[in-house]
């Protein structure tokens, strides 16, 4: 459902025109040019020009000068003030607020006996500025269609890729369809020597520099994530002692002492001071009982 968002008096996206007016009074002239304007929805019928037309409709008695006449009126009013016959026409629409002081309200034109509405500065600047939104929005739309991957290392890159030889060939032969066949300069083989050099080179040079980049990613990845090495359990070799004739640097090790095992000792030793009990706690001495035999009768 198209809805119109214009107010109901404005034609600003709106002409007129009338072909049966123009084949019955002729081309539009300075004279008539208003008169075709006043058959227009642009036209008020409430106007100071109607009120003046409506009081000298009946007398027979034409309007000599309608600019002076209007002058005595306070209000809306319409005048002619461009014309260049028959093709272009400039009508302002203004309110009169004194005999030598007027207000513009809005300026009508008529262009090849069409009537159009000129628009304002606020409409005209507003609808250049939602072109080029909507142009831009159009772009970035575009491009986030077509966006790469992303990568850590380059981020977000287009590629830009060479024109193939199909489509070199292809373009060279619309051209030549479009364009008239033009003498093809003398091929010089040191300029093509050079230029196949100088194209080898740049390859070579983008070839190093991405694999350095990949060597560089590579070695930091590997010391990055790289697990620390487990202790080896490995005996580590004895450094062999040469025997020298002269003086020895090395310090031999000392022989431990073997000696004949001694019986425990009741002294207590420094380490272990003794543990003494609690007063009255030694040992009881058991007291010696004899056993007498019964006698026997």
């Amino acid at each position: 459902m198209d809805v119109d968002l214009h107010p109901p008096d404005d034609y600003s996206h709106r002409f007129f025109i009338w072909h049966e007016w123009i084949q019955a009074h002729g081309p539009l002239t300075a004279e008539n040019a208003f008169d075709y304007f006043t058959t227009s929805m642009f036209y008020d019928k409430q106007s100071n020009n109607q009120v003046l037309r409506m009081q000298t409709m009946h007398t027979g008695l034409p309007l000599v000068n309608e600019a002076e006449e209007l002058k005595r009126f306070t209000g809306i009013e319409f005048a002619l003030v461009h014309a260049e016959p028959p093709s272009l026409f400039i009508i302002h629409k203004r309110e009169r607020l004194s005999p030598d002081e007027v207000r513009p309200l809005a300026v009508y034109f008529i262009l090849n006996n069409r009537i159009y509405q000129s628009p304002d500065v606020y409409t005209l600047i507003s609808n250049r500025l939602l072109t080029s939104l909507h142009s831009l929005q159009k772009s970035l739309d575009t491009l986030r269609s077509n966006r790469p991957a992303y990568t850590p290392r380059t981020g977000f890159v287009w590629p830009i890729a060479e024109p193939s030889d199909a489509a070199s060939g292809k373009k060279r032969a619309a051209e030549g369809e479009s364009e008239p066949a033009a003498e093809a300069p003398e091929d010089v083989p040191g300029d093509r020597g050079l230029a196949a050099s100088s194209k080898d080179a740049k390859r070579q040079q983008n070839s190093m520099l991405l694999l350095n980049a990949m060597r560089t990613t590579a070695v930091h990845a590997r010391e990055s994530f790289q697990l620390p090495a487990a202790p080896s359990e490995e005996p580590v070799p004895e450094t062999p002692v040469t025997a020298t004739a002269g003086r020895s640097s090395v310090t031999p090790a000392p022989v431990p002492r073997v000696g004949t095992p001694k019986g425990p000792s009741n002294a207590p030793t420094p380490q272990d001071p003794p543990v003494k009990g609690p007063p009255g706690g030694g040992k009881k001495k058991k007291k010696r009982t004899s056993t007498i035999p019964p006698q026997t009768s």
